[in-house]
Order: structure tokens, then C-alpha cells, then sequence
């Protein structure tokens, strides 16, 4: 394990991520609790998906068949709006289902016809390369799928205080990992892949996620056990570690520092939402198969 010296806070550049953390937390927040209300959350993750999927591609592929990255764009973008026309249009029915059953039915079938477009799409066209077509579909699966899990799990019953607490606690963790990380990191993470990160960033992250998880359900009137606090709060700091660790890994192979230039302080959107893609995934994979056997919530 390297060790070294503490990279320390540069004032302009902490003012400059804190004012542009501080707008984007508003946004997202102010969202999620709107809710599919004039179908603001939808329309959010929407363009969510349509800038960080075209980051990706910036990273991954930047030479890519302007054809097939926007198949991609319109993929990514499809993703988290089809949940919501799926959970207000479709019907009760016995195979189906409603509510969020519904709005995972219309992700499997829209998923499912885009993957049937691009191996047509290889197939029949002399001067497609198959890479593109795998980078572009996994790009707009890496940005719509998480995306749309947000989208889902504001939907679930308590999913107007669970949605915005997934967030904060993300927005807690990162915060915490980096004041901690640059205050008192020594000891190196993953110097290959983010040198910046440091062990005690990432435990100072952990304890910020777990404060949010201990805190905010006593505001909502819904209090549960300490333990359970500890592990969803380690469960989406370990999560969002992984997130920004791939995403960090994404452009270390693209040899640059940031996915983008939209967010001052941050970089790209990718570079703000890196972990909370993966921390949705994980939060709704656990909520929809323990959350609803213990009857904590209904999808």
C-alpha cells in the first residue's frame, strides 16, 4: 500500500466544485421529489442520458459511425421516459403487471428490439464494424438502464423520501471521500486507476453515507434499525466507489482528466453522476427482491 502526502484543497478550485455541486445537488433533488409530476424526473434523467451517453462515446469511441452513436443517444434517452408511458398507459394485466413491473417489461422490449437493430444493423451493412455497435449499446445501457431505475424507484411505495436519500447519501459520500481524501489521504486506493483516491477518502465517504442513512429516516417517520443504516450506507459508498473507479478507468485509457467540460469543478456530467448510476442499480436490485420479501416496499 503506497503512502504519501495529503494532496491538500486548492480554495478557488473547492469554491468552484462546491457552488457547481451545490446547483446540480438542487436540480436533481428538487427532481426527484417533483416525481413524474409534469414529468419532470423523466424528462431530467432523459437529458441525463443523452450528455452522459454522448460523453461516453467521446471516451470510448470517438471515431464512431455517427449512424449507430445516435441509435445509442436515442436508446439512452428512450430508457428512462418508456418507464414512465409504461406505468401511466399500459393496463392491469395479468402478465404485465402494473406500476414498476409494468416499467420493467417496457425496458426488457425496447432493449431487446434495439439489440435486434444493431445486429442488423452489423449484419446487412458492408462498413459497419461490430465495435461500434457494441460500444454504442453498452453506452446507452451504462447511462439509460441506471437512469431508469431512478426513475422506478421514485415510483415505489416511500419512494418520494427513498429516492432522494440514494442521492444524498451518494452526494454525502462523495463529499465526505473528498475533504477526507484531501485532508488526510496517505494511503493510495487504486494509484493506477485514480491516484487521487486514497483509504481514508473512501472511509470518510462510507461515513457520510451511513450519517444520511442514520439520519434522514427519523424526518420521514419511518425509523429503522442502526445496523440496517450501516449496511445500505457501506452498500452505496462501496457502490459508488466502484462507479466513479470504472468511469475514472474510462478515461485513463482515453488518456484525459475529465469526460467533459459542462459541470465547473467536475468536468463532465459523467464525472458527477458516475456513481450514482451504479449506486441505482445496486439500491434496486436490493429493494425490489429484499425490500419487497420484507415488505418494506411495492414495486
Amino acid at each position: 500500500m503506497s503512502e504519501s502526502q495529503p494532496a491538500g484543497i486548492e480554495p478557488v478550485s473547492f469554491v468552484r466544485r462546491l457552488i457547481t455541486g451545490a446547483l446540480f445537488s438542487i436540480v436533481l433533488l428538487s427532481a426527484l421529489i417533483a416525481g413524474n409530476r409534469y414529468f419532470v424526473l423523466p424528462a431530467l434523467c432523459a437529458v441525463f442520458a443523452l450528455i452522459g451517453s454522448n460523453e461516453f462515446y467521446d471516451l470510448t469511441a470517438p471515431q464512431m459511425n455517427k449512424f449507430v452513436r445516435i441509435i445509442g443517444c436515442v436508446l439512452a434517452v428512450a430508457l428512462p421516459v418508456i418507464t414512465v408511458f409504461a406505468r401511466l398507459f399500459i393496463p392491469e394485466n395479468p402478465v404485465i403487471g402494473t406500476g414498476g413491473l409494468a416499467g420493467l417489461s417496457a425496458l426488457f422490449f425496447v432493449v431487446a428490439i434495439s439489440l435486434v437493430v444493431y445486429l442488423g444493423w452489423v449484419a446487412f451493412t458492408p462498413t459497419s464494424r461490430a465495435r461500434d455497435a457494441a460500444l454504442s449499446f453498452f453506452g446507452a445501457l451504462y447511462t439509460g438502464i441506471p437512469l431508469s431505475f431512478v426513475v422506478l424507484i421514485r415510483e415505489m411505495e416511500r419512494g418520494e423520501y427513498l429516492a432522494p436519500m440514494i442521492v444524498l447519501s451518494v452526494l454525502a459520500a462523495d463529499s465526505f471521500a473528498y475533504l477526507g481524501g484531501s485532508l488526510f489521504g496517505r494511503h493510495k486506493l487504486a494509484p493506477v486507476i485514480s491516484p487521487k483516491k486514497s483509504w481514508e477518502g473512501f472511509f470518510a465517504g462510507t461515513l457520510g453515507s451511513i450519517v444520511v442513512w442514520s439520519i434522514l429516516p427519523f424526518f420521514t417517520h419511518n425509523p429503522y434499525s442502526f445496523w440496517v443504516a450501516i449496511f445500505v450506507g457501506t452498500l452505496v459508498s462501496v457502490a459508488s466507489l466502484v462507479g466513479d473507479l470504472f468511469e475514472s478507468r474510462l478515461k485513463r485509457e482515453a488518456n484525459v482528466k475529465d469526460s467533459g467540460t459542462l459541470l465547473p469543478g467536475h468536468g463532465g456530467l459523467l464525472d458527477r453522476i458516475d456513481s450514482i448510476l451504479l449506486v441505482s442499480l445496486v439500491m434496486f436490485s436490493l429493494l425490489s427482491t429484499v425490500g419487497v420479501l420484507l415488505g418494506v416496499v411495492t414495486i
